[in-house]
């Protein structure tokens, strides 16, 4: 289990650019699929929150936390995904 401190460091770096586009990967398939195989079913039915204009907004901070290693951190990072303070949940640019 990885702390909130944690997830936030991983995911708080400035240099990269979210609005970078990687032709060749697929990071929301990517990221919801990691989230979907790692949080049981019970805990989160719905893995994506909701969406609006071109961001996804994915798990509450506090679910995904018990489930994540430091493995998983370094994926969700490499596919851009950072964490949305207005609604307290992981979000990704689509």
């Amino acid at each position: 289990m990885i702390t909130r401190k944690q997830l936030e460091t991983a995911l708080d770096d400035e240099s990269k650019d979210p609005y970078k586009i990687d032709i060749d990967a697929d990071h929301d398939v990517k990221v919801i699929n990691l989230l979907r195989d790692k949080i049981p079913y019970e805990e989160v039915k719905s893995i994506i929150r909701g969406a609006k204009d071109d961001v996804i907004y994915l798990c509450d901070i506090d679910v995904v936390l018990p489930y994540l290693t430091e493995d998983d951190l370094i994926i969700l990072a490499d596919c851009n995904v950072w964490i949305d303070t207005d609604v307290d949940s992981l979000a990704l640019f689509v």
